[in-house]
This record gives structure tokens, sequence and C-alpha cells, in this order.
């Protein structure tokens, strides 16, 4: 159980449900929106996200973004054209009153309320304007060994990442701009070079291919911080809760997501 006096916050939630289905994935699912995809008898992929969100003790408003039924359990946001357009206008949606906001994709059925909760908790105590969740893939691979993830090594252990994250509401509002030159550098070594750091970038593949120790967590933190600028901070939260990183985006993963979602 969460304290919510002792964290001293609720959370507006926004739950990002425009993404399309590859031209696979539709063939073998029947839909366009990846949200929509049936997991259970009547039961679609967002139904899971919103259950668990809406039982978080943490979360105040529901806000979803993305083409789907509207619904007495949230605000409906209408979808943009891309990922980080439905993110900024979500965030913007929420209430002005929020310092900060929980943003969480709609392809991780699996999530839970005690999961979301032991997040917000320890991003909260964090302080920081942005806070994304990283994985031990030993903890990942006990429950989900089945569905692969990306993965990154460090000297504190092999993680992957969540598909979640608190963000300051005003940073976002603020700062828009900057957040969409560093979501459209990330394929472009030249320009993410420059805006994380050509030292930390040089780790990150140093590590990744010979050795794990030489690039840390903080250091990660650091170049993120800095890619964000106008004194922005971002942590990363080490959580054991796997589910908060699988996500359900491929045809197998959809047939591993039907078998382990019935045996629970």
């Amino acid at each position: 159980m969460v304290d919510k006096d002792v964290v001293g916050a609720v959370i507006p939630a926004v739950i990002l449900a425009g993404g399309t289905n590859s031209a696979e994935m539709e063939a073998a699912t029947g839909v366009k929106n990846r949200a929509l995809v049936e997991l259970a008898p009547g039961k679609t992929m967002l139904s899971f996200v919103i259950d668990a969100v809406k039982g978080a003790q943490l979360v105040s408003d529901l806000l979803v973004v993305g083409d789907v039924p509207s619904s007495p359990d949230y605000t409906s946001i209408a979808t943009t054209t891309s990922f980080l357009g439905n993110l900024i206008s979500g965030t913007k949606a929420a209430p002005e009153s929020a310092n900060k906001v929980l943003i969480v994709t709609s392809d991780i059925p699996f999530i839970t309320s005690v999961a979301v909760d032991d997040f917000l908790k320890q991003a909260l105590d964090s302080g920081a304007d942005f806070c994304y969740p990283i994985i031990p893939m030993e903890t990942y691979r006990k429950t989900f060994g089945s569905m692969k993830r990306t993965t990154l090594k460090t000297a504190k252990g092999e993680f992957t990442g969540g598909n979640i994250m608190l963000l300051s509401r005003s940073y976002v509002t603020d700062h828009s701009k900057t957040i969409d030159d560093a979501y459209a550098a990330r394929k472009d070594i030249l320009k993410l070079g420059g805006m994380l750091g050509w030292g930390l970038l040089l780790k990150v593949v140093l590590s990744q291919l010979i050795v794990p120790k030489i690039l840390s967590v903080a250091a990660l933190e650091a170049g993120v911080s800095h890619l964000l600028g106008h004194g922005a901070t971002a942590r990363a939260i080490v959580t054991e809760h796997a589910s908060l990183g699988t996500d359900v985006d491929k045809p197998d993963d959809v047939k591993a997501a039907k078998v382990l979602l019935a045996a629970l």
C-alpha cells in the first residue's frame, strides 16, 4: 500500500493509444490500432492498461490519446500524426494544477496497479523532471523470458527500459521544440552525439561491445539531463516490475501474451 500523505501528490495519467499496427500485425489481429488488439475474450490491450492505471492509488485523472471508443473511465483526446505529438497534446490536456504527468503506452497489457504505484513513489521521491524505469534483465527473464527485449549493459548490470515515464508538465508545455529536436535526433548519430555528448556515446558503444563497466547509470542520467537542457533533470528508476517493460507489438508477442494472460 502507498501512503498518499507521505508522497504528497496524486498524478494525472495519459495513456498513448494512437499507435498503428504494422501490415503484418494488422493481418494477424484484424485491427489497425494496436491498442484495440484483443488479448482475451472481449478485452483489448488498452482495457488491460486502463484497469491497471485506474487502480493505482497515486493516479488521479485519466486521459487517453487516440482513436478509441469513448468511455466514462477516461477523457478522450484526439490523436495527432505522431507519437511525440500525442505525448505533447496529452500532457497539455492534463489539469493545469498538476506539476507532473504520468505517460503510459497502451501496449503493455501486463502492467499492474502495484507496479505503477511503486514507480510513481520512487520517481516522485527523486524530484527529477523526467523519470524512466529500467528493469534488470535477470528479473525480466524470470517472468517474460519468451518475449524479446532491447537491452543495455552498464556497470550495474544489464537492463531493459520500461514503457511509462513521469515528466514535468511545465517542461513539456514550455519546451516542446527541444523535445521535438531530441526525438528527431534519435536515429541521427551526428546529432545525437552532439546533444548527448560524444564521450557518453562512445561509452555506450564500448559498454555494449567490450567493457560494460565503463558505462554508469549516473552517466546516462547526466547525458539525458544535458540533452533536455533548461536545467531539467533525468533519473532512471530501477524497478523489479517487469510488466512495465513488456510491450506487445508483433504477432508472436500477441500469441505469447494471450498464453501468459490466460495463466494469470
